[in-house]
């Protein structure tokens, strides 16, 4: 069986141990401390959570926002995931005090109930707010406390311009449950939480998801093939070197090169033979992903791949043809802002995927 995992939500040995981001945010949980969790994508920001739950069997439910097209699809969602929580034979109770009654469909031999509110329910308002209570009267009633899990958060604002301050007015009394506020675009989390302006400023304690340490990682990535009974000391390293420690990459990379290995000790030329497959098999996404660039962000994208990273220097600008910095700024904005590149620890910008960049410059070569 592969030793590694990615893709999902990373569970039980695949999962990198990160203990002391487990005890902090247990500690905040368990003091009804909201958290906001930032880092990049696939930095094993859910998993990560997924993680403190399962470990202290905290009642939850989890709402990823991106999947979310408008106010009564939340509530839809939102109703659905409290009551999910409640003994079956309450949940008709609580749907009873909603001021907007949605459709039912009991399901009595599974134990499972199926509500929607209608698309065209004009007091959306009252739907809304009475959604985002119920959570609180369900803890409540159940004397437990429970922790809400919103993935993507800075989606609220796609959603509806008047969702955060309504969540804002609603969250503030409630004492029985934690909420934990995941986002990936770590301009527009910090500024829904940290501008005085906005209705969530200071509303919980902040943490940013850094890569696994270098150490940590080594140790189990070589634990992780030894189950298996193969030796990784001897490319441990450089194989973390191509990742620079990226969670998502890196166990992408390893269960690669698992697949590929048919020697009991790993050599270096297998990270090679890994890599080249994976641009391979993803030829036609990275073609993709390159065409819906304009022509500016392809002459960024191709200097950073290239290891220049002072994107507005005179150099640079001359060097691939971009007409001022103000112009390479733009670009990079844009490119964050789309997960595209990211900023690098020390200084800089670095592309996402480093499986994406070798497929650049390798493309460019031919």
């Amino acid at each position: 069986m592969n030793p590694f995992r990615f893709g999902t939500i990373v569970t039980g040995t695949y999962f990198v141990n990160r203990v002391d981001e487990i005890k902090q945010i247990t500690s905040d949980i368990k003091a009804n401390q909201h958290i906001i969790l930032i880092s990049p994508r696939r930095y094993g920001k859910s998993s990560l959570i997924n993680r403190v739950i399962e470990e202290n069997k905290i009642t939850s439910f989890h709402i990823d926002l991106e999947l979310i097209t408008d106010e009564i699809d939340l509530a839809n969602f939102y109703v659905r995931k409290a009551l999910s929580l409640s003994r079956f034979e309450k949940m008709k109770h609580y749907l009873k005090n909603l001021r907007v009654q949605p459709s039912i469909q009991i399901q009595p031999e599974k134990d499972e109930i199926s509500i929607s509110f209608s698309a065209e329910d004009k007091n959306v308002s009252a739907l809304l707010s009475d959604s985002l209570e119920l959570p609180e009267i369900i803890a409540k009633n159940m004397k437990k406390k429970i922790a809400i899990i919103f993935d993507e958060f800075q989606e609220i604002r796609r959603i509806s311009p008047m969702l955060e301050k309504k969540m804002r007015g609603i969250f503030q009394h409630h004492q029985n449950v934690t909420y934990i506020f995941i986002g990936s675009q770590e301009s527009m989390i910090r500024e829904i939480f940290q501008d005085r302006n906005n209705p969530f400023y200071k509303f919980g304690r902040q943490m940013v998801l850094n890569k696994i340490p270098e150490s940590e990682f080594l140790d189990f990535i070589v634990q992780q093939f030894k189950l298996q009974q193969i030796d990784a000391e001897g490319i441990a390293k450089d194989i973390l070197r191509f990742t620079d420690c990226h969670p998502y990459y890196t166990q992408q990379l390893c269960h690669e090169i698992y697949i590929l290995n048919e020697d009991k000790t790993l050599k270096i030329e297998i990270i090679e033979k890994a890599v080249n497959q994976i641009t391979t098999e993803h030829h036609s996404d990275y073609s993709q992903w390159w065409n819906n660039l304009d022509n500016t962000e392809r002459k960024v994208i191709i200097g950073i791949a290239s290891g220049e990273h002072n994107h507005t220097s005179r150099n640079f600008i001359k060097k691939y043809g971009i007409k001022s910095s103000s112009t390479s700024s733009s670009a990079v904005g844009r490119l964050i802002n789309s997960g595209v590149i990211v900023k690098k620890r020390d200084e800089g910008f670095e592309i996402e995927d480093p499986f994406w960049r070798v497929w650049i410059l390798k493309n460019r070569e031919q």
